[in-house]
């Protein structure tokens, strides 16, 4: 009933775009935030920052989502928000080793930046940054500077707080459960335009992991047929794959 609600709401909002009702989608969909946040909890950054990071990041992706493409909001906002926490990351991997004065300074920084950028819908000015961070702009140029003459940081640099959790280990990685909001969303798009047969054959090969022998026996048909069937189920999923 929530999916539905939020189908209506989401539906409305690409008509309108309409900022109260994008207001109340971000309500509705900050449990993907809440997710992003979580799984990147605990490596040096408090769970607080980083779910307003993922929040931002759920605004512009609900700016940008079109309903004409058929795809789940949620398959479309995950994979951005989650980029957009990674990069946060690697920014910050870069001052890890700055003077912790300047550092904390960059960071808090960065923080202001981005949530000026999706609430100003373009790059603030060092004014902006200063006002919001209560920093004068001698400051913010001088953080920003800092971060400009540092080089990348290696994948192998150690980050958090207690400088013992490789970078490259939260790079790169998908976790379980937001692949699964994606896979679950393509493949129930695929198996609504599935017949009733062809739904029973996937279900016996993939979920029961059963032969195409011992499925066309149990169905009454040849086995070339239940091979011909399976082979456009998974045509199928491969071009819906593409278009994803």
């Amino acid at each position: 009933m929530e999916q539905e609600k939020r189908q209506k709401m989401l539906a409305e909002y690409c008509k309108t775009r309409d900022v109260g009702l994008r207001n109340e989608l971000v309500t509705e969909y900050m449990y993907l935030a809440d997710m992003v946040a979580r799984k990147y909890a605990g490596r040096g950054v408090e769970y607080d920052d980083l779910k307003q990071i993922a929040a931002m990041a759920l605004i512009g992706a609900l700016e940008r989502f079109s309903c004409d493409k058929g795809i789940q909001f949620s398959t479309f906002a995950v994979p951005s928000m989650t980029g957009v926490v990674k990069n946060y990351f690697r920014d910050r991997s870069r001052i890890i080793r700055m003077p912790r004065t300047i550092g904390e300074r960059v960071q808090k920084i960065t923080l202001a930046r981005e949530a000026l950028t999706q609430e100003l819908m373009r790059a603030p000015t060092p004014r902006e940054i200063a006002e919001r961070c209560g920093y004068s702009e001698a400051d913010v140029l001088e953080a920003t500077e800092a971060m400009q003459s540092l080089s990348l940081t290696s994948l192998d640099a150690q980050v958090g707080e207690e400088e013992d959790t490789p970078l490259a280990s939260m790079l790169g990685q998908e976790e379980a459960e937001f692949e699964n909001i994606a896979l679950r969303d393509l493949l129930q798009k695929v198996m609504d335009k599935l017949s009733d047969a062809e739904k029973k054959i996937l279900h016996m090969r993939y979920f029961e992991e059963r032969t195409q022998r011992d499925i066309a026996r149990e169905m009454g048909v040849s086995q070339m047929y239940v091979s011909r069937v399976e082979r456009k189920m998974l045509a199928r999923f491969r071009e819906a794959l593409r278009e994803a």
